[in-house]
């Protein structure tokens, strides 16, 4: 991967799609992992650097003994391992487009994001989708910063616009969980908006919103209520449709791989 090292793991590709032919600076740095290859819980390794610390699901180097990460579901790679086939990518490596102004406002928005400034990075968002319109991933990253801002409407509204972009054929539904330095408070987040839902008439938006976050920290049948109840409503009947189609895709291929 170019350039040989990313920041971190941004975005999680619910259906396992991501749009090979992007260039954008945005996502060298902050790639995406799709759940199948890691599961839903995966566990990155941070490595400290003179300017960024970096995350890397390899293990070799770091003193981690082979029982710790057996007890983990993981094994160590030795540093030799496939070397000369590393070599011939890093060779094949391709160099993303040159920085945009919408590259920097997604970086600033990440930053804070991280900062707990999440009204800021909102606008950030929405400043860079809006100098990249075609991007399907951006608007992703918006709902979530205004979700964590406590704006569910709001929130709703561009996940409606977001699920719309999606292919059909391909589900490609994004979830930023990476923007979270940590995981406790994605959680907290999403309690507070199940709590917000009766309180609020059981609002359709809410709804929908609820179970696509549900959907992107793996509570696979907690999802399932929301999003039904959200497809009752005809302004959220697309959307919600998407992403009930995309939970039964989940539940079908995680079926297979205990089958197997």
């Amino acid at each position: 991967m170019y350039p040989y090292h990313h920041r971190k793991y941004l975005f999680v590709s619910l259906g396992g799609y991501w749009p090979v032919h992007y260039r954008y600076m945005r996502y060298y740095w902050y790639p995406s992992h799709a759940y199948d290859w890691y599961g839903y819980q995966p566990i990155a390794r941070e490595v400290q650097g003179d300017t960024y610390n970096y995350y890397t699901y390899n293990y070799y180097g770091d003193g981690t003994t082979d029982s710790a990460l057996t007890t983990q579901g993981l094994t160590t790679v030795d540093e030799n391992t496939f070397a000369d086939v590393r070599a011939k990518l890093a060779a094949q490596a391709e160099a993303p487009d040159a920085q945009t102004l919408a590259d920097t406002y997604f970086e600033e928005a990440v930053k804070a994001f991280e900062a707990g400034d999440y009204s800021t990075a909102a606008d950030k968002f929405a400043e860079a989708t809006d100098l990249a319109p075609d991007d399907k991933i951006l608007p992703f990253a918006h709902v979530q910063a205004l979700f964590a801002d406590k704006k569910y409407l709001h929130a709703a509204v561009v996940l409606r616009e977001a699920l719309a972009k999606v292919p059909a054929e391909e589900e490609g539904v994004f979830y930023p969980r990476g923007l979270y330095p940590e995981e406790d408070t994605l959680f907290e987040q999403i309690d507070q908006l199940a709590e917000a839902v009766p309180l609020r008439g059981f609002d359709p938006d809410l709804q929908l919103l609820l179970g696509y976050q549900l959907l992107g920290v793996g509570s696979i049948e907690e999802a399932a209520e929301p999003l039904q109840q959200a497809s009752l409503n005809p302004a959220n009947a697309t959307s919600a449709k998407i992403l009930l189609d995309l939970l039964e895709k989940i539940e079908t291929e995680t079926n297979k791989s205990i089958d197997q």
